[in-house]
């Protein structure tokens, strides 16, 4: 088991954890981590990437792609269209909509509820459950 496989279950714990204690802007960022630490971990185990082909080839994603994480993604979802097609459009909108709710927990003057904390983590679950379904986790 790689280190991001190890990060993104305790993102997923933590997630859990401070929903429970109401610290809802931390959850949501455990829960989009837990899926990012998740993806890199497929890139290492089911692609068979070595940790510098993904540095490097994420240091240019991350420049051609406007970020890493948008490279991330979209590294994933390519692969994820050549092995099931009708599972992207789910992907793409959860990652979406988890991403736009990092981005209000983590970077805006907003109070995040309880409400969007737990969507934030049922975000997270779909989309493992979309990665774990197709990949080797």
């Amino acid at each position: 088991m790689s280190n991001w496989k190890i990060k993104s279950e305790q993102n997923k714990i933590s997630a859990k954890l401070l929903i429970n204690n109401s610290y809802y802007s931390s959850s949501v960022h455990c829960s989009y981590y837990s899926n990012i630490q998740l993806m890199l971990h497929i890139l290492l185990t089911d692609l068979q990437k070595s940790e510098q082909e993904i540095d490097s080839e994420g240091h240019q994603g991350a420049q051609d792609e406007g970020g890493f994480h948008n490279w991330l993604k979209n590294s994933i979802t390519r692969e994820l269209f050549m092995r099931n097609n009708q599972l992207v459009p789910d992907f793409n909108n959860f990652f979406g909509q988890l991403k736009g709710l990092r981005i209000k927990a983590d970077y805006k003057n907003l109070e995040i509820i309880e409400r969007r904390a737990k969507s934030g983590l049922d975000l997270s679950n779909s989309i493992e459950e979309i990665l774990t379904e197709e990949f080797e986790i």
